[in-house]
Order: C-alpha cells, then structure tokens, then sequence
C-alpha cells in the first residue's frame, strides 16, 4: 500500500512540475517515459553481442544500437549531471532477460578515474548498474572496482588507442576471489574497456560470466561516436 501510494505521489508531482519525459527530454509525463517513447523502446531491437577474453567469449546484452532512441538519454547522463537519466536507463536495461545462467553474479558497474569523478559528480554507469541489479534482483557491489589512472575519453580514441589507454588500469578488490560477476557500462564500442575490467577482475580470483550495456556501437558507426563525442564542451 505504502508503494502504491509513493508511486501516485510521483506521478502528482511530475504532473504539477511537467517534468519532461527522460528519454525525448521535450514532453511532460507523469510517467518517467512517455507514452511515445515508450512505444519506440517497445519496438526497439535488443540482443547479444560478446567480446573475447583469453580463451573464450564473454555475452554482452545490449539494449539498443548506438543512436537509437536511449542514446541522447546516455548522453545527458554522462555530460549533463541528469543522474535521473541514468536511473531511467538503468530500469529499461533490468527489464530485458537475465544475461546469465546458474548462480546469481555481482553487479559492478565500470568505474571512473577519481579525477572524472570529481569533475562529474557521480558515476553515471553506478545509476545505471544500481536500477539494473534491482530489476534483475541481484547485488551490487559498486566499490568492488577502481579505476586508478585517467585516460583520454575512450570515445574520441581509435581501436589501436583504446587498447593502449585501457591496459593495467583497473584494480578489482580481493573480496571478488571467487565471486561471479556481471559487469555494466553505458556504451559498448569495441570491448577494450570491458575487457580490461574483466583482466583485473580474474587477476584476482573473480569470474566475470557477462556484461550488459544500454548501447552497443557497430563497427561502421565508430567514426560518427568519437566526432559526436569530441563536440562535446569538456569540463572547465
């Protein structure tokens, strides 16, 4: 009773300030998505993707394919503090299918340098991971990986570049030995991040079994992502 009741105060409150819809960002909706953006993610084609890691191949479930209807939202919440975005985004990605088999794995979002962190404000992959866990039913365990070193944005970085940048820069915490893990990012372009991620973690003793992303970037639209994301104004 008491959610039901949180809930239609929610709605009130969107309804008396038009909050705008989190994924057009243009019109008021008491519901976080409106009822044509919902329409467009109902028709919104989601799968499986993978990268390779040693000798096998790890699943990664996407949502959408970068520039769909999710990708503006993924921005906003990346470079325009909408931590709200982030949580949206989050929930529409824990109502896909569990991207695992057997027991029940981590949920450890891809962490910032603490100097982005601090720039930033928050981790918009930690909203994303956290609303993602509660839809799955799963834990997360957001401290679990660090990443010590700032990178140039992987996004403005060729294939080659990216591979470079990503060596030996996380850390993953000695709890992990032993644990199975699902990793969560916003954007999937070639995988280096995620396989790094993946390094540090079984350099530990932890098993990463899947990654989930709200974005996955085909090949030929790379060039499009890094000049939309060079555009971007870069913090002062």
């Amino acid at each position: 009773m008491f959610r039901s009741l949180l809930t239609q105060l929610v709605r009130s409150a969107r309804q008396l300030l038009r909050a705008p819809c989190c994924v057009c960002g243009c019109k008021a909706s008491p519901e976080p998505i409106c009822g044509v953006c919902s329409q467009s993610l109902r028709q919104t084609q989601w799968g499986v993707a993978g990268f390779h890691f040693e000798d096998y191949r790890i699943p990664v479930l996407w949502r959408e394919t970068y520039g769909g209807p999710l990708t503006a939202s993924v921005y906003r919440s990346k470079y325009a503090g909408d931590w709200g975005a982030a949580h949206v985004l989050g929930r529409v990605l824990g109502q896909l299918p569990r991207p695992w088999m057997g027991a029940k794995p981590l949920v450890i979002p891809i962490p910032l340098a603490d100097q982005r962190l601090g720039v930033r404000g928050y981790n918009q992959a930690h909203w994303i991971a956290r609303s993602a866990a509660k839809g799955w039913q799963l834990r997360l365990a957001s401290r679990a990986l660090r990443k010590t070193v700032q990178t140039r944005r992987q996004a403005e970085s060729d294939h080659a570049s990216r591979q470079h940048n990503l060596v030996g820069l996380f850390r993953a915490a000695e709890q992990l030995r032993g644990q199975r893990v699902l990793l969560v990012d916003d954007i999937m372009t070639t995988g280096a991040t995620l396989r790094e991620a993946t390094r540090a973690i079984h350099a530990v003793g932890g098993q990463v079994i899947a990654a989930a992303v709200i974005a996955r970037v085909e090949k030929h639209q790379r060039t499009r992502q890094r000049r939309h994301v060079s555009r971007r104004p870069r913090p002062a």
